[in-house]
């Protein structure tokens, strides 16, 4: 009998399970992730996470630099960030036990004030298979973390000295004229779909119709470039208009310089240039489980026309930051409508594409060979023109 391609097994695009599962991650565990933002780690309370489905706790030490620890307490498993954090120190809610910044147990409250046993000796503990006093209980998992442009990273790989790169910085951060601000979007999906999603020109005309982008039928000719683990998309098309808020950086019509970068494993960052204002949005993705993700997003932009200290910028910040959440929501309402449709039964993450996803190809080229180890050189260098029409 002869086959043909239609009748072959389809070959599943995207593993959702694999790509947040610490365990089968591959080399993708191998980066700096987000686990929170600067704001929300204060000195005084710890902060839940989950990064590849593993619980953590992020609280501050004694010097104020943050911490990140396995998020279950050595006695009972309890959950230490529902406890307390006092003098850089983290507390249990179910029996007080103390841990410190390296995950040590440094204070236990039924042992009273000598903070050891008073009946049993060591052979007797180890009898029990207990341990005489806090400094023999080990210590908890602790994870390298990283602090800068206002936030929080974490390192789940085994080796933080074989980090396949730095942690991102934030576009334009801490720069004169500019204004940042961040935005934190729990979605309903995984990763590769994500940052698919916001490297995506054609459904903006639908999923943000008004908002951001009308269906004009306009030819994008457009560059594809594969290269050092990024996939960098440039469309040529200088006279491209956004609707929204596109008005307010371009009030003089200037040619539109527009760039779309993904940065493996889980970065993307869309440019929109006019002269020298400008609006950047970078979104970088924790993966909590297969389709639960937390992106943080970082908004800056530069007017037009601004006085010293970008005050107008900041002024005008309240609005553009209700702009951008009713743009990102209209994108986590469409995340969970294809998540519907790849939780639903057999078949689900084998896609198909055309010229005009070339780019989502190069993307889930970099993260399945990333998933599967990083064996050899990963995928080659490519530079491609292609078309399409939005």
């Amino acid at each position: 009998m002869i086959h043909s391609e239609d009748d072959r097994a389809p070959v599943r695009t995207v593993d959702l399970d694999a790509e947040a599962d610490l365990a089968r991650c591959g080399a993708l565990k191998d980066f700096w992730y987000v686990a929170c933002l600067s704001t929300e780690l204060p000195a005084n309370r710890p902060v839940a996470r989950a990064v590849f489905g593993t619980g953590l706790v992020l609280f501050r030490g004694p010097d104020g630099a943050p911490t990140a620890l396995r998020d279950r307490c050595l006695h009972r498993n309890a959950r230490l960030s529902k406890g307390d954090v006092f003098d850089g120190r983290l507390g249990c809610p179910y029996h007080g036990w103390v841990y410190d910044a390296s995950g040590a147990v440094v204070e236990i409250p039924a042992l009273g004030p000598p903070q050891r046993g008073e009946k049993l000796d060591a052979h007797a503990c180890a009898h029990e298979g207990l341990r005489p006093a806090p400094c023999d209980l080990g210590r908890l998992a602790r994870f390298p973390t990283r602090e800068q442009d206002g936030l929080v990273y974490v390192y789940l790989g085994a080796d933080v000295t074989l980090a396949r790169a730095e942690p991102f910085r934030v576009p334009y951060w801490g720069e004169r004229g500019w204004t940042v601000y961040f935005m934190v979007t729990r979605f309903a999906n995984g990763v590769t779909n994500l940052v698919e999603n916001f490297m995506d020109v054609p459904h903006t005309s639908f999923v943000h119709r008004g908002w951001f982008r009308n269906p004009t039928r306009k030819r994008v000719p457009s560059t594809v470039k594969r290269h050092a683990g990024r996939v960098r998309m440039t469309y040529h098309q200088e006279e491209d208009a956004l609707t929204g808020l596109g008005r307010l950086f371009n009030p003089r019509g200037l040619p539109l310089v527009h760039t779309d970068e993904f940065i493996v494993p889980n970065v993307t960052r869309v440019d929109y240039q006019w002269g020298d204002s400008g609006f950047a949005i970078n979104s970088q993705c924790t993966p909590i489980g297969p389709t639960d993700t937390l992106v943080y997003t970082a908004i800056s932009y530069r007017l037009p026309v601004d006085v010293p200290g970008a005050w107008v910028g900041r002024a005008l910040t309240p609005l553009v930051r209700w702009y951008t959440r009713q743009v990102i929501q209209q994108d986590v309402h469409i995340m969970e409508t294809q998540r519907q449709g790849l939780t639903d039964g057999p078949g689900g993450g084998v896609y198909s594409g055309t010229e005009a996803d070339l780019h989502h190809a190069d993307i889930e080229a970099y993260r399945r060979w990333l998933r599967e180890g990083a064996h050899g050189p990963g995928p080659e260098d490519a530079e491609r023109d292609v078309v399409f029409w939005v």
